[in-house]
């Protein structure tokens, strides 16, 4: 298995490759059958096989989402059993098959908009890969380890580094592994969050000497002075972006020494 990640016109571009023991017309009905595609895929999947044809997906409540958007998109390249290419939502997929000695190569293309969610969807598509490997050589299926394959990309792409703003403002933008309400259960802890109250610790780095809160809306925005917690559904778990207002610089350091000990807190 590799992965690459790069920006490409603006873009973030996602490439995975994967062999496969089995033939491209064996793989071919596991990524276009909708009775194959349930055996790895955790959507149910509607398509229309044909260029430009319609292909929608179907998404359940798992453990790390309170929920998927429902979305599709349409077909741009067709050329079974070698290749399928179609827009989901925003986003650009390319399968790619060639054959091999050993049966076939799997090439996965993703171009999409979302820079930070890169570790998410590498993570994501990697258990998808097991899961379609397993099913192909009638192995059951299991989903299990993405919260720590998830931090692992993290680190790879440098997804957890702050950004020092024009003005001198700090902004992070992280995805984590956990609901938005158990991240805000982890930064309040047992302290109480009200307007004109202290932050609780969980919410102030080191070095910051903290307003009293100005908003507090549990579990999805708290704002002290020049700092902002603002907290969203991501995909795999809540999205964080932090900001300071500048000059902040100094303060970067600290900022990602507190938010990556919370991912870890909410790995483990």
């Amino acid at each position: 298995m590799t992965e690459t990640l790069t920006i490409e016109d603006g873009r973030t571009v996602l490439r995975m490759e994967r062999a496969l023991a089995h033939p491209p017309e064996k793989v071919w009905r596991a990524l276009t059958e909708p009775a194959e595609l349930a055996h790895w895929f955790p959507a149910a999947v509607e398509l229309d096989l044909r260029l430009d044809g319609r292909i929608a997906f179907t998404f359940e409540e798992d453990e790390y989402n309170e929920s998927y958007d429902n979305t599709g998109g349409v077909i741009r390249a067709f050329d079974p059993p070698r290749l399928l290419e179609f827009t989901w939502g925003e986003e650009i997929q390319r399968w790619e098959l060639t054959p091999t000695a050993d049966g076939c190569l799997l090439r996965l293309t993703a171009t999409y908009d979302d820079h930070a969610g890169s570790a998410s969807f590498t993570s994501g598509w990697i258990l998808c890969l097991d899961a379609l490997d397993k099913s192909l050589g009638g192995a059951e299926v299991e989903r299990e380890g993405y919260p720590v394959l998830h931090e692992h990309f993290v680190k790879v792409y440098r997804l957890d580094e702050g950004h020092v703003l024009d003005d001198g403002s700090v902004r992070f933008e992280r995805q984590l592994t956990a609901p938005k309400e158990e991240v805000w259960a982890r930064l309040a802890g047992a302290a109480e969050v009200a307007v004109g109250a202290a932050p609780p610790a969980g919410f102030v780095a080191k070095g910051i000497d903290p307003e009293p809160v100005e908003t507090a809306d549990e579990p999805t925005e708290l704002t002290y002075g020049k700092i902002s917690w603002k907290l969203r559904d991501g995909n795999g778990g809540a999205r964080l972006v932090l900001t300071q207002t500048g000059p902040a610089a100094d303060h970067l350091p600290a900022w990602h020494d507190l938010i990556e000990s919370l991912a870890t807190e909410l790995v483990d």
